[in-house]
């Protein structure tokens, strides 16, 4: 019995190296990853330089009106960046046959146009976006437009607001 209670003992205790050894390992893996997103490739890119409003849009089912607001011209840095603007249609009743389209319009240095378009069938309030690679800094431009429309999608009102956009 005395043999069998020493090999238990070897066992158990080859058993603790091992494990002790497979929690150091483990432990090693998640500390060289603690800085490392999941999922995310490394293409030498900072990310998201920015995020920028360029202004509103205002739509009236009733009033049959349309309004663009820009915020001017803007400067952002090189890269990849995200451009917004808020859009808000009143008196607008679910299935009247009113409606609103809001379209956001952004060009890179290279002259690409970047379009995001929201049509809306009530009246309701939201934020549009687009987000892109300025590909270099320059000079580009920036564009708002909205409708309003009544049945049959027949235009009642539009405007438009265009701004500078300079990449530095």
């Amino acid at each position: 019995m005395k043999i069998r209670n020493g090999s238990i003992t070897v066992w158990a205790m080859l058993a603790l190296v091992v494990l002790a050894s497979v929690g150091a390992v483990s432990a090693a893996q998640t500390q060289s990853q603690e800085n490392i997103e999941v999922g995310a490739e490394d293409t030498g890119d900072i990310g998201i330089l920015g995020t920028e409003n360029l202004g509103s849009m205002y739509t009236d089912g009733t009033a049959n009106t349309a309004q663009v607001v820009t915020n001017g011209p803007i400067t952002m840095p090189a890269g990849y960046n995200t451009f917004t603007a808020s859009y808000s249609n009143e008196n607008d009743k679910d299935n009247d046959g009113q409606g609103a389209l809001y379209r956001l319009t952004v060009w890179d240095a290279q002259g690409v146009k970047h379009t995001e378009q929201i049509k809306v069938d009530w009246a309701t309030s939201g934020t549009i976006e687009v987000s892109f690679d300025s590909q270099g800094s320059g000079d580009a431009q920036y564009e708002l437009w909205c409708e309003t429309h009544g049945w049959f999608d027949t235009t009642e009102a539009t405007d438009t607001g265009i701004g500078d956009l300079d990449y530095i």
